[in-house]
């Protein structure tokens, strides 16, 4: 058995050279010999990427989000029942995936899996037609996201704060709050692209109205 150790330093050389069959072994050989390690559930959860996205097998993803999901890790779990949710609803499993996504989006303590999963459960109700689920989903995502501004201001998460305000902003023009929006597109714009990436500063500057 290898150790731990050894394991993510081969993933470290397979990433380095984008070798995916490679990262997808070594994956596998952590989740077989170290089962109870937290780098076991992230490695489950970048597994069902890849067959979800490289294999193209979506039952397979599925199967394996949710082994991935009952490990309980505050992130990689969260993570995982997300895109299982997501890919249920990819599979006609409607109410299923409604109830795995809450599972995720209904918390006191909002992360950016939470908001996610209430992202795409708004989605399926926009598909549906139900808008008055729409808006009350909606509401709730916007509160969730007005707490991780705050708490990425107390913290000095700039980052992080960057990415919450433009999603903030998206979901207010969402809600027909064009000044809301352009408040927070400004407030983000202003820390520049070296804090928030080139790609979240350009998709910023395209929102301001």
């Amino acid at each position: 058995m290898a150790d731990l150790e050894s394991l993510l330093e081969q993933l470290g050389e397979c990433d380095a050279n984008n070798d995916h069959e490679g990262l997808r072994k070594v994956r596998e050989q952590i989740v077989a010999d170290h089962p109870e390690s937290e780098q076991s559930v992230e490695a489950l959860y970048k597994i069902g990427l890849d067959n979800l996205f490289r294999k193209r097998k979506l039952d397979d993803a599925v199967e394996i989000f949710g082994v991935a999901a009952k490990r309980k890790h505050p992130y990689w779990s969260a993570a995982a029942r997300t895109s299982q949710g997501i890919c249920l609803y990819h599979q006609g499993k409607k109410q299923k995936a409604i109830f795995e996504l809450r599972k995720v989006g209904n918390t006191e303590n909002p992360n950016e899996h939470s908001v996610t999963a209430l992202s795409f459960i708004e989605t399926i109700f926009l598909n549906e037609g139900n808008n008055e689920e729409v808006t009350r989903i909606r509401k709730e995502r916007i509160i969730q996201l007005e707490k991780l501004i705050q708490k990425a201001r107390k913290s000095g998460d700039k980052a992080g704060l960057g990415q919450n305000l433009y999603s903030y902003g998206v979901a207010l023009i969402d809600s027909d709050d064009v000044d809301g929006a352009n408040a927070a597109f400004a407030e983000a714009k202003e820390m520049g692209p070296d804090v928030l990436g080139a790609e979240l500063f350009r998709a910023v500057v395209d929102a301001l109205k």
